[in-house]
Order: C-alpha cells, then structure tokens, then sequence
C-alpha cells in the first residue's frame, strides 16, 4: 500500500472493547447475554465517537467452553449467532470483528474463527486459528493466512491469540501487505499474562513494521489490558483489567513512511532488509525441514490435534 505524493492522508479510526464474559451454565442464555452485550457496546461506541472498526475478544459470546463447543457450534454464515451480527454491523454502519465464533465446518470439524463484517453487512474475510491453544483449546487448526482491503483506508490482517506466538503468521500477514495486524484474544495469568502478550505485540509490531490491535477479555476471566501499538512499538492505548473500551485513529501513511524510511532514529528499514539481505536469502529450516533442526532432537514428535493426545510430565 502506498504513500503517492499529493494524496490524501489515510487515518482508521479503531475501538477495542474489553468485556467480561458470562460464563452461564445455560448456554442458550449465555450466548443471549454476551451477544446483547456486544450489540450494546457496538450501539454505545458507535453513538458517542466515530469508529470505523470495532474488535472484541476472542470466544466472547459462546465462552471459553471447548468442552462443548460442538454443540455450540454454527455453520458461517448461516448460523442465527452469525446472522444476528450481520444485521448489527449493517445497522451500526461499522466495521465489526465480533471475537471469535465456534464454527461448524463442512468437514464436520469445529474451528475458532474470526468474521469480519462490512457495515453493508458482508462477511468479507473468515479466518481460523492456525495455532489452537495446546492443551487447553480443543478446536481444528486453520489452513490460510488472511487479509483484507477497508477501501480507501488500507490493507487489515487478523490472527488469534496464541497465533502471535509464532512469528511466522505475523510475518506472512505482513508479507501478504498488512498495515495493520488485528488480534482478538482470550488470556489470563496462567497463559502467561500481561509478561509475555504485550512484549510479543510490541515485537511483532516492530519487526512488521505494523499497527497491532490486541483485544482482551476482562477481569475476572481474563486480565485484560487491550492494548493499540503502533509500526515503532509504542503502545497508543492500553486498557486496565476491568470491563472497558477505548479508541484510536491509526495513521495507516505511517506505516509505509516506517516501512520505507526505518524505524526510530531511522535507518531500521526492518522489512527490506528481510527481502534484499543475501545471506539470509535461503533459511535453512525452510530448506531442510523444520522438523529436521537440531532443536528437535530429543523432543516427542508431532502437534497433537486434541487435549487428549497429551500425556502428563514424567510419562
């Protein structure tokens, strides 16, 4: 995406919106409550400041409930949860990345998927979680890296959660010509917290050379502190752990003028440097097999593609 001479400046105005999730044991009226929760919020962000695009928290309105997500799961996007933010984001004229959604695949799996829906009302990107959260998250593992164009805006790029652990799928966004990486998440303490999220926000914004919008759930599930970071790694809001919102405009030029010119004092053009180093133009892991490297040596093999394929320490 460019920066030609003369052009109008392309600003992206964003909230975030921190929720607490009800984790009801009636699931029906589970996902009533977060799903008019999020319609309440989208109304109350939209009413009192102008946003192009809203994000929520990952699996906020079925719930962090693997154990059942099967029976929570729906077709996209002809399921009545889908249906129903379709109409929202139609009638908030917004862009909306609900969370994310337990969908119901043709092939019968159950996948943790992102939406990201038009204020015209059209899903114009469907993206599944590449890296499922081991043990802990039951669901299928994705297959595609994803992108897509807010016209007259920029260029968006979306993964989820624990997917930021692995640099590579920032990277391929980036590659792919995102400006700006969106994360819906949902985190706690036991996950690593506030000590390893926002570090790798501000890393892979940094090393991307792009905005990222992590979105959290709140206290008591999660421990919030939603954070906007901009291409230098400067965090431009951040939240607390209580249930909140906030907002930013993103000036989406400044990315191509980081990308183009460097990084803090200048000099840091981080991405070209990736693409014109010649001794780094062949990886090694990637011509010889990740698997291969001697850091697995030793290691058990495999991801395993369900909680139950794990074995407890010492076994």
């Amino acid at each position: 995406m460019g920066d030609p001479a003369g052009s109008k400046r392309r600003y992206l105005s964003v909230a975030i919106a921190q929720l607490d999730c009800n984790l009801d044991g009636d699931r029906k009226k589970r996902i009533a409550t977060n799903l008019g929760k999020l319609s309440s919020y989208t109304e109350l962000i939209t009413s009192l400041r102008h946003a192009d695009l809203i994000v929520f928290p990952e699996v906020f309105i079925q719930g962090p409930d693997g154990a059942h997500s099967h029976e929570m799961a729906e077709p996209i996007p002809s399921g009545p949860i889908t249906q129903a933010l379709i109409k929202l984001a139609k009638e908030q004229r917004v862009w909306l990345v609900p969370g994310t959604l337990f969908e119901k695949g043709a092939d019968s799996k159950v996948y943790n998927t992102a939406i990201v829906i038009s204020p015209e009302g059209e899903i114009v990107a469907r993206y599944r979680k590449l890296f499922p959260a081991r043990p802990p998250e039951p669901s299928a593992m994705g297959s595609e890296f994803v992108v897509f164009d807010i016209p007259g805006k920029g260029r968006m790029g979306i993964l989820i959660c624990a997917d930021i652990w692995q640099p590579e799928v920032a990277r391929t966004l980036a590659w792919m010509g995102a400006e700006v990486i969106l994360k819906p998440t949902f985190q706690d303490d036991s996950e690593g917290g506030i000590n390893n999220r926002i570090p790798m926000c501000i890393t892979r914004a940094i090393e991307n050379q792009a905005y990222v919008v992590d979105c959290n759930a709140s206290a008591p599930l999660c421990n919030g502190h939603s954070s906007i970071v901009d291409p230098e790694g400067r965090i431009v809001e951040q939240l607390g752990t209580s249930e909140s919102y906030t907002s930013a405009v993103l000036d989406l030029d400044k990315v191509h003028q980081v990308r183009e010119h460097g990084s803090f004092a200048g000099g840091f053009t981080l991405l070209k440097f990736w693409a014109y180093q010649r001794a780094f133009k062949h990886f090694p892991p990637y011509e010889k097999g990740i698997e291969n490297g001697e850091v697995f040596k030793g290691l058990s093999k495999g991801y395993p593609a369900d909680p139950s394929q794990f074995r407890p320490y010492g076994e």
